[in-house]
């Protein structure tokens, strides 16, 4: 950590003790699950770890814009995400050539391919889409049972309110409302933990 703290020195002097010691025990708090994801973006234990110490730094220095109301890791992980697709950026091969024609033939005489987009979801959407599906799984636990079954026949299951009302021996309207209720609950746990659902 001797480079991350020499760049953070700067930025202490500005900020308090408290500041800092807060920073150092959220990131002491992340800093493994941060870790997995920085392992799940780049897929290489020594990228991961670099790309967490450049995440640090740069949460450190954007501390001041740190909403303390929202949960850290969701910051965190946000900065992450940003700081790894910056790093893309810089190693794209298109953008280090210097010309088009130097990409494809270049002076040694090698051919280069160029790299065509994957259509399927990038490391960071499948990163982010795994971490949000752990986290509402763990919210849909803690819907009462009632609720969280009709949640999981309807939502995961696909099944009819009627066939759900048949299997639960109740009125589909009482399906409709126990599923109505459950996902009014399952959206506040999942608000309350700082995690986005999307518009």
């Amino acid at each position: 950590m001797g480079a991350i703290a020499e760049e953070m020195t700067e930025y202490v002097r500005e900020r308090t003790a408290a500041d800092e010691r807060l920073f150092e025990q959220m990131m002491a708090q992340t800093r493994r699950r941060a870790l997995s994801m920085a392992l799940q973006l780049t897929r290489n234990p020594s990228e991961a770890e670099d790309l967490l110490q450049e995440t640090f730094v740069k949460a450190w220095k954007g501390f001041d814009s740190y909403s303390p109301d929202r949960p850290f890791l969701n910051w965190l992980l946000r900065i992450m995400q940003r700081a790894y697709l910056d790093l893309r950026r810089r190693d794209n091969p298109i953008r280090r050539a210097e010309s088009l024609n130097s990409l494809i033939s270049p002076s040694d005489g090698e051919i280069q391919e160029l790299p065509i987009a994957d259509p399927g979801p990038t490391p960071v959407e499948e990163a982010l889409h795994a971490e949000f599906s752990a986290e509402l799984r763990s919210a849909l636990d803690e819907l009462p049972d009632v609720y969280r079954s009709a949640i999981v026949l309807v939502d995961l299951e696909g099944l009819t309110y009627s066939e759900i009302a048949d299997q639960q021996r109740t009125t589909i309207g009482t399906v409709r409302s126990r599923i109505h209720r459950g996902r009014k609950l399952l959206r506040d746990i999942v608000q309350k933990r700082g995690l986005d659902f999307g518009d």
